[in-house]
């Protein structure tokens, strides 16, 4: 369903509700009064005929129906009965048998002077209690009100062509109101249409930026700003990828070719295969790292809780055996009550150590300090050598894959390593912190939330 034609519905439905409850309420008060203001008139009416017929001793017909023929505001099928306090009917203008009836309500009433009020059929009754010269006396006046209930069934009729007229109107309204409402979504949703993997320059307009719309073009907006940076960084790491995989394969078929064309004997064809050789376990190791690049990116990896120190120390291990001659002093600044664990993959955190200590060893000449170190929330590690650096234009890109500096020419690498040290570190939710100066060396700071 349409979110327009969801809202109206919505809409409808409550307003609706809030208009049939409202007409309720008003019948029902107006209902509520209509009652009180009848029972009002039968008291009146009750009460004039004790004042006449009991104090002023007119108990026979005749009077009272001359008294009810100069009364303007008489009611419909009007009755009064008149019982003495032994229960006895001493006037009526009705048949015995209603009277009869009456007389059945007598014992039902307090001990106090409370008026009763009650309905027999569609005839609204009152009885009250008269005290006149000692004696006590019950009157009873019934009646309908025709008149009420006509002003009651005009009013249910108005309120409900009003809630069908209004009904008709708020489907309108809700209709009208949605298509306003959702108007700039449709918008958005027209200018991401047009926006194709060739444009993702284009934005979508943020219109007020204040209101919850404006926060969606701009969430839009932003996502394409990454989708744009991630595009442009694919076709970068393709090209550079492309052009690592190509030169080593354009120097072994180079080497094989010369070879079957110029090569004479044995030696010449053993020469000639040890430098395609070579050429090869290049093109091996890029592959190999472009897939532990994708591999930690995927991250799909099963974590558990790590030594941070077992896998710094096993790091250490194999670049000393790498480097036998280089010196690695390695300081702990850790007591007891502080944990060196973490929740992570113990493979890829020695990965990440081995890459950051090789790239260490690879571009300096003398000793590479290492300290771990303890807080109360974090695992610290520092390791710091004494290089050639890194130039500040090559820092802001040294964790983009296959991005190399410009003063590491001579050196092998293909660029991977940092930039998978660095989502390894992510995925362990550390921060990796690297600074750098042109013949003065390199820093690099890891953080990890320690698992208490």
């Amino acid at each position: 369903m349409l979110i327009r034609n969801r809202l109206t519905i919505i809409f409808t439905l409550l307003a609706t509700a809030i208009q049939v409850t409202l007409s309720l309420l008003v019948w029902y008060f107006y209902s509520l009064y209509r009652q009180e203001e009848f029972y009002s008139r039968l008291e009146g009416k009750a009460r004039v005929a004790g004042r006449v017929l009991i104090s002023r001793r007119h108990l026979h017909d005749d009077f009272f129906k001359n008294m009810v023929r100069t009364d303007l505001l008489t009611i419909v099928e009007e009755q009064i009965s008149i019982f003495d306090q032994q229960h006895k009917l001493v006037f009526t203008n009705r048949t015995l048998k209603e009277s009869d009836y009456y007389k059945e309500k007598i014992p039902h009433l307090p001990s106090s002077d409370a008026i009763f009020e009650f309905r027999t059929g569609h005839l609204e009754s009152i009885l009250i209690p008269y005290n006149d010269q000692g004696q006590r006396f019950f009157i009873f006046a019934s009646g309908y009100d025709r008149i009420g209930f006509a002003k009651l069934g005009t009013l249910q009729q108005i309120l409900l062509l009003a809630n069908l007229l209004g009904f008709s109107l708020i489907v309108l309204a809700g209709w009208y109101f949605s298509g306003r409402v959702l108007k700039p979504i449709s918008q958005i949703v027209e200018e991401v249409e047009q926006i194709t993997a060739k444009d993702l320059h284009k934005r979508v307009q943020e219109g007020n930026r204040r209101d919850e719309i404006a926060q969606l073009a701009m969430t839009f907006n932003q996502m394409l700003f990454r989708l744009e940076d991630a595009f442009v960084s694919q076709r970068s790491f393709v090209a550079h990828a492309s052009h690592e995989l190509r030169t080593p394969l354009t120097n072994t078929l180079g080497t094989l070719e010369t070879s079957l064309r110029y090569d004479q004997n044995p030696n010449d064809w053993r020469d000639s295969m040890e430098v395609a050789v070579e050429e090869l376990k290049k093109v091996i190791s890029l592959t190999n790292s472009l897939l532990g690049l994708a591999r930690v990116t995927d991250g799909a990896l099963t974590l558990q809780s790590v030594q941070v120190d077992d896998c710094l120390l096993t790091a250490l291990g194999q670049i000393h055996a790498k480097y036998p001659h280089r010196s690695l002093p390695l300081q702990f600044t850790t007591d007891d009550d502080h944990s060196l664990t973490v929740k992570g993959n113990a493979t890829l955190l020695t990965t990440a150590f081995l890459n950051l200590l090789d790239n260490a060893c690879k571009y300096s000449t003398e000793a590479v300090s290492v300290h771990l170190q303890t807080t109360s929330d974090k695992i610290l590690v520092v390791i710091k050598d004494r290089g050639r650096g890194i130039a500040e234009a090559d820092v802001a890109h040294i964790f983009d894959p296959l991005y190399r500096g410009k003063n590491v020419e001579g050196v092998p690498g293909f660029g991977i390593g940092l930039a998978m040290t660095q989502k390894i570190i992510e995925l362990h939710q550390g921060f990796l912190h690297l600074n750098s100066k042109i013949n003065e060396g390199t820093t690099v700071s890891i953080s990890f939330p320690s698992l208490s």
